[in-house]
């Protein structure tokens, strides 16, 4: 077997794995794996929960219209990178970076309600592995590494009037080199550079904030104490383009574009701490339901004796595609082309976060998931409410209202799939409110 033919045998392989996460015959697969730490610690959800790291661009570019709205940086990377695919000992790995940075506008500008914008750079780079090209003789004429790579510019707009509305689009450039070179007869190269784009919106409704505007008074226990229920909605469609062509157009494969439809509660007691918010201790339940909109006809013609040429026809679904909100979202069916993220998060004092959740692929579990994080400026806040440290002035007043270190990490299981049992993922974090 030759060395090309090596590196699109494993990108196959990878093929077949990831197809768990979404139907239909697609060019690029590596675009469905989820990057989000935090979202594949609660069975893949991402594109409903509102997060302050950067790399959930990746799962909804609304998240960076929400994001200005309380943070002015964030720089997220995985550390160290994922290998994909553990128990099948491949040697892929996946790595991920962003930087999202977000304005609120009010700071500068007279207006009736807070508007923020963002802007966001990211990367996924995954790596196939080097390859050698051999002559018949075993002779070495060459060397290359074999990735995929998508690369987002990300703008989003955020307002904040008792419930906060993000929008969000992402440019995208997407590069597969599985070889520089053909070989024997084939066309072109194993080069394959693709535009598309990614868009968004997500609505958080604060129902406690609503009530206490509606009555005019705060709903709280004590001066102290006080309840909450956010209620939080999101869609995303990634991965919006062309085909994915290795150099005939007539042979091109879709790009895997998906619609991703969730919501989520999230309710527990709030305090303050020097005069700002705090999250004593929440409970969140979330669930995503997910459609690859894609419909996909290979018609084969014999233009020649012995020559059999196949033509894809491709076409795409339309607004939610085959998602039904009702069925999925509030019941949890899963039903023909429907994928299925359910998770849960225990946090305490915005410090430590405990998370689980499963991944359910038409009616079949694919696997299920755990994961943590710690954030330093919860830890601080714990201390300061002790009375250990008095944050009142200087740098630790800053640190306490204006920084964040984070690290995640989370990990799959699956007694279905021995190849992915295992995949973990960490990332750190830094973050500037």
């Amino acid at each position: 077997m030759g060395n090309r033919t090596k590196a699109l045998v494993l990108a196959f392989i990878f093929m077949v794995s990831a197809r768990g996460y979404g139907q239909g015959e697609t060019g690029v697969p590596f675009l469905m794996i989820p990057t989000s730490v935090e979202g594949n610690g609660m069975g893949g959800v991402a594109a409903s929960l509102i997060t302050d790291d950067a790399i959930s661009n990746f799962s909804n570019p609304a998240q960076l219209g929400v994001f200005g709205l309380s943070n002015s940086l964030s720089l997220s990377t995985y550390s160290p990178k994922t290998d994909w695919l553990p128990g099948f000992a491949s040697g892929l790995s996946l790595d991920a970076t962003a930087l999202s940075a977000g304005l609120k506008l009010n700071r500068h500008f007279n207006l009736p309600v807070p508007i923020s914008v963002g802007v966001g750079y990211s990367q996924v780079y995954f790596d196939l592995g080097e390859f050698t090209r051999v002559t018949p003789d075993g002779t070495v004429i060459g060397t290359w590494n074999a990735h995929e790579k998508s690369d987002l510019l990300t703008v989003g707009i955020g307002i904040d009037y008792v419930v906060k509305f993000g929008l969000g689009y992402s440019f995208k450039w997407i590069d597969s080199e599985l070889g520089p070179f053909g070989t024997g007869q084939e066309a072109g190269t194993g080069i394959a550079k693709v535009p598309a784009h990614d868009f968004g919106a997500i609505l958080q409704v604060p129902l406690i904030d609503v009530v206490s505007k509606l009555q005019k008074a705060p709903v709280a226990f004590n001066d102290e104490l006080a309840p909450l229920f956010d209620l939080t909605f999101g869609y995303a469609e990634r991965n919006v383009g062309g085909g994915v062509s290795y150099g005939m157009q007539i042979q091109s494969d879709p790009l895997p574009r998906q619609g991703v439809l969730g919501w989520n509660f999230e309710a527990g007691l709030m305090s303050e701490v020097n005069h700002r918010p705090w999250k004593l201790l929440t409970f969140t339940w979330a669930r995503e339901a997910e459609d690859v909109l894609v419909s996909l006809k290979t018609i084969e013609t014999v233009p020649a004796p012995g020559d059999t040429m196949y033509t894809n026809l491709i076409s795409y679904k339309g607004g939610l595609g085959s998602i039904r909100p009702i069925d999925n979202l509030l019941l949890g069916k899963t039903y023909g082309e429907i994928a299925l993220q359910k998770g849960w998060q225990i946090q305490v004092a915005e410090c430590l976060y405990i998370r689980g959740g499963s991944n359910t692929d038409v009616g079949t579990l694919l696997y299920q998931t755990h994961g943590e994080s710690f954030h330093l400026n919860g830890f601080l806040k714990i201390l300061a409410s002790l009375g250990v440290w008095n944050p009142r002035h200087g740098w630790g007043a800053y640190f306490l209202s204006h920084f964040d270190l984070q690290y995640s990490t989370s990990v799959y299981t699956s007694s279905r799939n021995g190849f992915i049992n295992g995949t973990r993922f960490s990332s750190i974090n830094i973050v500037f409110k």
